[in-house]
């Protein structure tokens, strides 16, 4: 009889995994208590594995979305995403135990023209305890009387943790040479130091645009230094 009963509640657990993993995403969305600003439309899949039209976070959407669950960090007491759209991809990590959400292995690639509409306000809330980010500017223009001159590509590599944050400038043999760094505090007080140097001659129009925005310290080579402070909207997430 024992045994009967072993059989019969092992059964009853599977059968209850089964369900659970084959549960339709739509039936446990309502459940869910998503801020007002996050929006999920055209969902097709279970709770492990299927795919999304287009979620929508405070106006901006994100679009081609697909899902699957990975079950290796469950041994960490965390729920892990990971999450592919359109236009890039990253992993989310629910931790059960105190309620963080973590994302990690993000690669998003948008541009400029998309995002500058939804700059601000940002659509999240909190402070990140700790951010490591790297921003690619890719084929950086110049605009000269409807005459567009692409100067390369650029990068921002940010890293820290509350209240300080370290900026690392670069480029990626680009036309212009761009080596600096800067610091964010807490309240958004920034300061940055960059030094400019053309590769090889310099174009009128890029030379102008140099001329300003940033100082002179050569033949040919620019520094821009600046400090100040965020705007709020920006400042309140750090």
């Amino acid at each position: 009889m024992f045994k009967l009963w072993r059989y019969t509640l092992f059964f009853l657990v599977c059968l209850l995994i089964a369900l659970l993993i084959n549960l339709p995403l739509v039936h446990v969305l309502p459940w869910v208590k998503l801020p007002p600003e996050i929006q999920i439309s055209g969902v097709d899949g279970t709770i492990v594995r299927g795919k999304a039209q287009q979620i929508t976070v405070n106006e901006f959407p994100v679009r081609g979305v697909n899902y699957r669950y990975l079950p290796s960090c469950f041994v960490l007491l965390k729920v892990c995403y990971r999450i592919e759209f359109d236009d890039g991809r990253f992993d989310v990590a629910y931790d059960l135990l105190n309620g963080d959400t973590e994302l990690s292995k993000g690669q998003v690639e948008y541009p400029v023209s998309v995002l500058t509409p939804y700059l601000t306000p940002l659509p999240v809330d909190g402070k990140p305890a700790q951010l490591v980010a790297k921003l690619i500017w890719r084929d950086l223009g110049i605009n000269d009387q409807g005459v567009k001159m692409n100067i390369g590509d650029y990068q921002l590599d940010i890293n820290g943790q509350s209240p300080k944050y370290d900026l690392l400038f670069s480029d990626h043999d680009a036309s212009l040479t761009l080596k600096g760094n800067g610091e964010i505090n807490a309240g958004g007080v920034f300061k940055v130091d960059v030094r400019i140097e053309p590769r090889a001659g310099i174009e009128p129009q890029v030379k102008y645009v140099l001329d300003l925005i940033a100082e002179k310290v050569g033949h040919n080579k620019y520094r821009i230094r600046q400090s100040g402070r965020l705007p709020a909207q920006l400042a309140r997430h750090l």
